[in-house]
């Protein structure tokens, strides 16, 4: 890692940041509209929600079998590179997978786009830490879950149109596949053009005392300790794994609502991530990282049970809340275990968390799509909110003091 002076004082923000938060603005956007489509694309192929939950357990998977050699990578080549050969992957997968509709073909397809992306993600979090101290990291990791994911209000409702528009371009219905699939491939454009604010070298901060506002952990960590640093990140894989990859099937099949439809309502809940994202710092600054992290987790569970009340105003209220209260809480976990963690082992240990949210997500995801099939979408929102509460109860009792 290159040392650089710091010439950044407390409140002020280094142009390497700016750029990190542009590429993950962009990858964000293709992020949500690959989210939005691919289900409904899968579905014009004659699948049906198992597959939907098949399909999104295959990419947690492959984070959770390729996580902790794609973690010693990026420790090894550094998180900067790492991203831009992650981004190559997934735009190339991408571009692949819309050229079969064969399960046997598309399902490897699929496992080299979920690592692709557990890579991009994975190392965003370590070189985002390096380039900031400790004292900036609750706010700029919130900025850079905010940047991520705010733009799913644009992706969403882009998402939402895109199919008609290439409908229109191509004299095909909105629901067709060949539709889907000319729209899928702004998902490809995208991932080249994250990849541009990465390119550049980006010079990293020393982890010196009188640069971070505490010393960095010098002591490796044991693998049993940072299982349990990611614990939370297990269970917040589980509560999103049961849902969010059957959001818009449940607003389309429940409220019998239209693609475009869909594409507002999860345009609206991208929105409160976004603001979710910035209301965690200034939340920690009066609570400190671990209060105001497993408070704001807190707030997820009885978001997710107004979705059992049978109206579309009250579901979508409950649906903003959630992506409110949990985009707020996880950029705190992260700056906790970040500050508990070596500069060595940074790249171990988001990879162990993204291990256990893969890992949590596959398996949450594989059983609700066929719990769906027979009982519907309520035991799936009462197990959801179960996952949310023991997540907030796993951050509050995190082996990490509390500095601030």
């Amino acid at each position: 890692m290159v040392a650089a002076h710091a010439s950044t004082t407390r409140g002020q923000v280094s142009p390497p940041v700016w750029r990190i938060l542009l590429h993950s603005s962009v990858f964000g956007l293709a992020l949500s509209v690959a989210d939005l489509l691919f289900s409904f694309y899968l579905v014009s192929l004659g699948y049906t929600s198992a597959t939907v939950g098949l399909f999104s357990t295959l990419s947690r998977a492959a984070g959770m079998l390729l996580g902790i050699p794609l973690g010693m990578m990026i420790d090894r080549i550094g998180p900067q590179k790492s991203i831009l050969i992650g981004l190559a992957v997934y735009g190339v997968g991408w571009t692949i997978i819309l050229q079969f509709t064969s399960l046997w073909v598309m399902i490897p397809l699929q496992f080299l786009i979920g690592g692709a992306y557990i890579l991009t993600s994975t190392a965003v979090t370590p070189l985002l830490a390096g380039v900031t101290r400790d004292d900036q990291r609750a706010t700029i990791f919130g900025w850079n879950a905010s940047a991520t994911l705010v733009v799913g209000l644009a992706g969403s409702a882009l998402g939402g149109i895109l199919p008609s528009l290439a409908a229109g371009a191509i004299n095909v219905g909105p629901q067709d596949t060949a539709a889907y699939r000319l729209a899928l491939t702004v998902v490809i454009v995208l991932s080249v053009i994250a990849m541009l604010p990465v390119i550049r070298r980006m010079p990293m901060l020393s982890g010196d005392r009188h640069i971070d506002a505490s010393p960095v952990p010098t002591a490796l960590l044991p693998m049993r300790t940072l299982a349990r640093l990611g614990f939370a990140g297990l269970l917040l894989g589980l509560g999103g794994g049961a849902f969010l990859p059957f959001q818009n099937l449940y607003f389309r099949s429940v409220f019998g609502m239209s693609d475009a439809a869909v594409g507002v309502v999860l345009a609206w809940a991208s929105l409160s991530m976004g603001v979710g994202g910035l209301l965690g710092a200034p939340v920690a600054r009066r609570l400190g990282l671990r209060r105001a992290g497993a408070l704001l987790r807190l707030g997820v569970a009885p978001a997710m049970l107004l979705m059992l009340v049978p109206s579309l105003i009250t579901a979508s209220i409950g649906f903003f809340l959630r992506g409110l209260f949990v985009a707020a809480s996880f950029p705190l976990n992260d700056a906790l275990v970040m500050r508990a963690t070596p500069l060595r082992q940074r790249g171990i240990s988001v990879s162990m968390t993204s291990v256990l949210w893969a890992g949590g997500w596959a398996g949450a995801a594989w059983a609700s799509g066929l719990i769906q099939e027979h009982w519907g979408f309520t035991p799936v929102i009462i197990f959801t909110t179960g996952a949310y509460l023991l997540s907030a109860v796993a951050i509050f009792t995190l082996p990490i003091p509390d500095q601030d």
